[in-house]
């Protein structure tokens, strides 16, 4: 695919298209940043102002949703993280971290839109790069989710019978945290007092994909 714009002259996510001088033209825009093992390089939730291009070292892309630390991916050398925010402008959605000492160039927003009238081949090849980075990294986060629609399709209809529809209607409403009325609890359950073998199975199949490595889901 990046044949149809221009032919690769080098390995790297965001660098692959360009030659020498275009690439020390890019640097001299970046900023250098580094880190030691366990320092954190973005934090969800914070604003989105540049990408990290890794340029020595590995840095993780970490999740805490279901209360333990789950590394979804690993990015080393030539690679790229923190594009979905850098493009949108929307807050981190996951943590980064280094898994090793490590050194990263930090391209802002600022940066890119800037050789946009001073190097607008350049801008023009950096910006391909970024669109063709964030369609590979849908298409895979796609497959991600093939187990998850596979298990979402074997429940069926809830509506093929009656009978089944009324045996899960407690069990829905307690997922939806409704509150009972016996008197032995005004508060919504939680979902580890469930007893409920459909509510079991999900949240395995979400821990099993939530500990899966990711397959270039390094977007943040």
């Amino acid at each position: 695919m990046s044949a149809v714009w221009w032919p690769e002259a080098r390995t790297g996510e965001l660098v692959a298209y360009l030659d020498d001088q275009e690439l020390a033209r890019l640097i001299a825009v970046t900023e250098v940043a580094e880190a030691g093992a366990g320092d954190f390089l973005l934090h969800k939730g914070s604003p989105s102002r540049s990408v990290l291009l890794v340029e020595d070292g590995q840095i993780e892309i970490i999740d805490e949703t279901l209360g333990e630390t789950i590394v979804l991916g690993r990015v080393g050398p030539g690679g790229v993280v923190g594009e979905v925010g850098f493009l949108d402008g929307q807050p981190r959605t996951h943590h980064v971290r280094a898994g090793t000492a490590c050194r990263v160039r930090r391209l802002t927003r600022e940066g890119l839109l800037a050789l946009a009238q001073a190097d607008p081949q350049l801008f023009a090849k950096v910006s391909i790069a970024l669109a063709s980075l964030v369609a590979r990294r849908f298409r895979n986060a796609l497959e991600e989710l093939d187990p998850l629609r596979a298990f979402a399709a074997s429940l069926g209809d809830p509506e093929d019978g009656a009978e089944g529809a009324e045996e899960a209607e407690p069990a829905a409403e307690a997922r939806r945290g409704v509150a009972r009325d016996d008197g032995a609890d005004d508060g919504p359950i939680q979902y580890d007092e469930i007893e409920d073998p459909i509510l079991d199975q999900a949240l395995d199949v979400l821990r099993e994909l939530a500990r899966r490595p990711g397959k270039d889901l390094a977007g943040v």
